[in-house]
This record gives structure tokens, C-alpha cells and sequence, in this order.
């Protein structure tokens, strides 16, 4: 009788070994990054004259942003400091002259100086996990290839009437604007353009029948490339996302984007938000 409930324990445990080790074989291992940007990880925030202190625009636990990102991709560790209240002085610019009397998060940089005024991205620590920094660089002049243009036309379907690059990160990597013909009983269109190997990314820009503020207010119908500024631009499996900021009469449009899959032909948009700069 011994032996026999020396076995069935001895099976008993057998039996446990087998099952725990064999759900432990299967337990899930964390997930490998997807490179898919969370607007929830983000924030805009531009800095003071000193270069040393940012003012956020999210006020939604503000202790959770660590990092700065600005042009062109630069990244600067940051820690919050305080909320910051408005003044009864304050312009309502969100500039740096106005930067002490303005409501917002204030940031201190831990090491290092942004340029003035510069607009900057709050993230946190893993916004950008799986990401790869791409060295971009700012180009004051140049066009896309007359190769490239003939993709654009083919794939929107609608004649390039101007065009010019805004930067770039390597030959077979840059962005440009490019402005399409108007087409009857269509609204006017004008595009950021990706380009890459595999193919084009457009970030659209639908207009509307004011010929004096056809994109933006008072912008006389014309959108040219020294309105825009690319803050960074980065890879992942999801594929390419761009910072940007869009100048206008009244204040500079803020945007992250992230294209639509690695083969995706748009740019969606992760997060938008607004500085409100117009002189007085």
C-alpha cells in the first residue's frame, strides 16, 4: 500500500512539474515596440530667452515628461518644475519676451540650452521607444527631382504648379511642399511630401474659396516652404513621423505625424496643437 501511494505522489508531482514548466514556457514575453506614436505621451512647450526653460501647454500631470525634442531632432533631458500662473501683464503671446507673465508647465532643462523662442516637444520617457533619430538637415533652397514630381502628379492625379524642398536626411530621403493646380469643382490642395525607397508619404492640405485666406488666416492664397519648419524626423516598424511647425499671420500651427503603416501613402495625425504669437 506504501509503494503504491509512493507512486501516485510521486506522479502527483511529476505531473505539477510538467504543468508549471510548460505554462511558464508559454507565459506571453513583453511585447516588442511598435513604434506607434500616443498623443497622450506628448505635449508642445516653447522655450525662454535663456534657452533653459520651457513653458508646456498640457497641464495633465506634467511630471511625466522627461524629455525635449527640437529642430532638428535634437532630444535634451527636462524636469518639471512648477505650474506656472498667468499675469494680469500677459500679452497672451506665447512668445519668449512674454515667456514670465504666460500660464503654462515650466520645465527647466537639466542640461544643455535650446535657441529662444524655439517650439519644443514635451515627451515622455518611452514616447518614442523603438524610434530611430534620423539626422535631418534644413535646406533654404532646392527642388524635388523632376522624376519624383512625376510620381506626385501620377499619384494625386493633379498637375505640381509649385514645389521646393524644406529639408532632407539623405538623397532618396526628403521633404518638400508641393502646391497642385486648381481643378474645377475641387478645393485647392497643397502637400508635405515624404519620400523615400518605398515609396511617397503626403501630409494634405485641403484649402478652401477665400483667395485671401485660402489655408491660413490672411495668407493672401499662397503657402510657400519658409512657412514650415520640421522639428524631427524618425523610423520605426510603424514607419516615418515628423514634428512640424506651420507658420501664419496669427501664430504657428504645431503637429506630430506618423505615416500610415511602413507602406502607408498619408501621414495621420498624432497630435495638434497651437502658438499663438501675432504681434501687436
Amino acid at each position: 500500500m506504501r509503494k503504491i501511494w509512493g507512486l501516485i505522489v510521486g506522479l502527483i508531482v511529476f505531473v505539477g512539474a510538467f504543468n508549471f514548466s510548460g505554462s511558464t514556457a508559454l507565459a506571453k514575453s513583453p511585447a516588442a515596440p511598435t513604434g506607434k506614436l500616443t498623443e497622450s505621451k506628448l505635449a508642445f512647450s516653447y522655450a525662454d530667452e535663456s534657452g533653459k526653460r520651457l513653458l508646456g501647454f498640457n497641464g495633465t500631470n506634467p511630471k511625466r515628461f522627461g524629455k525635449a525634442i527640437y529642430a532638428p531632432g535634437k532630444v535634451l533631458n527636462v524636469k518639471f518644475a512648477k505650474h506656472q500662473k498667468g499675469s494680469d501683464k500677459s500679452t497672451g503671446r506665447q512668445l519668449a519676451y512674454n515667456f514670465d507673465r504666460d500660464e503654462g508647465e515650466l520645465f527647466n532643462v537639466v542640461q544643455g540650452t535650446i535657441k529662444s523662442d524655439e517650439s519644443v516637444l514635451l515627451a515622455e520617457k518611452d514616447a518614442f521607444q523603438g524610434h530611430t533619430f534620423l539626422k535631418y538637415k534644413p535646406v533654404s533652397k532646392g527642388t524635388f527631382s523632376k522624376s519624383v514630381i512625376g510620381k506626385i502628379e501620377k499619384s494625386k492625379k493633379r498637375k505640381v504648379i509649385s514645389q521646393g524642398l524644406i529639408g532632407q536626411v539623405s538623397a532618396e530621403v526628403q521633404i518638400g511642399l508641393v502646391q497642385f493646380e486648381r481643378l474645377k469643382g475641387q478645393k485647392p490642395l497643397a502637400s508635405l511630401v515624404l519620400t523615400s525607397k518605398s515609396g511617397l508619404v503626403f501630409e494634405d492640405f485641403v484649402g478652401n474659396d477665400d483667395e485671401m485666406s485660402t489655408w491660413r488666416v490672411a495668407d493672401g492664397g499662397t503657402i510657400t516652404t519658409d512657412m514650415f519648419n520640421v522639428l524631427f524626423v524618425t523610423h520605426s516598424k510603424a514607419g516615418y513621423s515628423l514634428g512640424y511647425e506651420w507658420w501664419g499671420d496669427e501664430g504657428l500651427s504645431l503637429n506630430v505625424v506618423q505615416q500610415q503603416g511602413t507602406k502607408g501613402s498619408k501621414f495621420l495625425s498624432v497630435l495638434n496643437s497651437y502658438r499663438y504669437t501675432v504681434p501687436l
